[in-house]
């Protein structure tokens, strides 16, 4: 048999037999397998089962043969016409394809998996359905910034200093897989009612490095931002840049913000070049790009999940101690991130980067 003709399901098999041999973890096995097959990786469960078997011994990547009668509605056509139909539409349910092609669910079920390589899985939500051009701005500006990170290094990373904004709600509430917990076999599965943001919030404005917390500040929501009160901020960054960040030459400063109003207004930049601060560039539509909005602002919304506070001093005090509180690797983790991000922009073409 040709290496076209081996089966998608039966090659993964081949590796996860390998790699379970060299001590891979089966996460990893599964990360890997999808990194290479994407949408017609083996399930999670199937991974974790001939990990398990070969584990324990099993070597054939085959099904074991039963002495069942054989199913007479495995054909050539058959399969075939499964294909056909996922391939036109691939919403389609089992049921739907079995009674389309007038087989059993089980053998539909079987052709769809082990012969086809197929697994369904949910769509992937992003912050904006991309225009080729849109993609062709992000691959480029990334593509620059990974050439300089390429002659700078750490050093280029370490002059940057991310800032945005983010509501904070007085309620904000717990999320599904926050909620999780253990349960014994018989157990009823607990409830909760479906909760909203609550109405009172306050704009969280923070400034960070790979070091940690500069700036953090609120405005409450009767308030907006506009470009005197973000340069009052960035009057206020520079003082505390010069007081936590003794040694480093204040004029190496690179800010990283996005293209809100307040960040572009003639106000803003006049300030930045009185500085002689570099503004990083940005590509619009890019949050999975941006480190205060991929690395920063989900946990603070995960930690403030359930709390409930009675004013706007509450909500505040709380974000205030959270930033303060996160060890020193979590603010480098996020900045240490970005030349991946933009690596694997570049090797989607400009597409939107999953989290990592």
């Amino acid at each position: 048999m040709s290496e076209r003709e081996v089966p998608p399901a039966i090659a993964q098999r081949v590796i996860v037999n390998f790699l379970t041999n060299e001590g891979v973890k089966p996460s990893e096995i599964l990360t890997r397998l999808r990194a290479q097959f994407g949408d017609m990786t083996l399930s999670s469960t199937q991974v974790y089962d001939w990990a398990s078997k070969f584990k324990g011994g099993h070597e054939a990547v085959e099904n074991e043969s039963h002495n069942r009668r054989p199913r007479t509605s495995l054909t050539d056509d058959n399969i075939r016409a499964i294909c056909d139909l996922i391939e036109g539409d691939r919403r389609l349910t089992v049921d739907e394809i079995a009674s389309e092609v007038n087989i059993s669910h089980g053998s539909t079920h079987s052709i769809i998996t082990e012969h086809l390589g197929f697994s369904k899985v949910c769509t992937r939500w992003v912050p904006q359905l991309l225009t080729h051009n849109q993609k062709q701005v992000r691959q480029g500006i990334c593509q620059g910034l990974l050439n300089r990170y390429e002659r700078e290094g750490n050093n280029f990373l370490h002059c940057i200093v991310a800032c945005n904004e983010s509501w904070a709600h007085h309620y904000t509430p717990e999320s599904k897989t926050a909620s999780m917990e253990w349960q014994r076999r018989g157990e009823h599965c607990p409830v909760k009612a479906k909760t909203r943001l609550s109405a009172g919030k306050v704009l969280t404005t923070i400034f960070w490095d790979w070091k940690g917390i500069l700036l953090v500040d609120f405005l409450h929501e009767r308030r907006t931002v506009n470009a005197v009160y973000y340069c009052q901020l960035l009057d206020n960054v520079k003082a505390a840049y010069k007081t936590k960040r003794r040694g480093q030459p204040i004029r190496n400063l690179i800010l990283f913000h996005d293209s809100a109003r307040p960040h572009t207004a003639v106000l803003t930049r006049d300030k930045l070049k009185e500085f002689h601060w570099e503004t990083l560039e940005q590509p619009p539509y890019s949050p999975d790009l941006f480190p205060s909005d991929y690395h920063l602002f989900g946990p603070l919304k995960e930690a403030l999940g359930g709390h409930r506070f009675q004013s706007d001093d509450g909500v505040e005090e709380f974000v205030r101690n959270w930033a303060v509180t996160r060890p020193p690797t979590f603010y480098e983790e996020g900045i240490q991130k970005l030349p991946t991000r933009w690596q694997k922009c570049v090797e989607l073409q400009g597409d939107n980067v999953e989290k990592q």
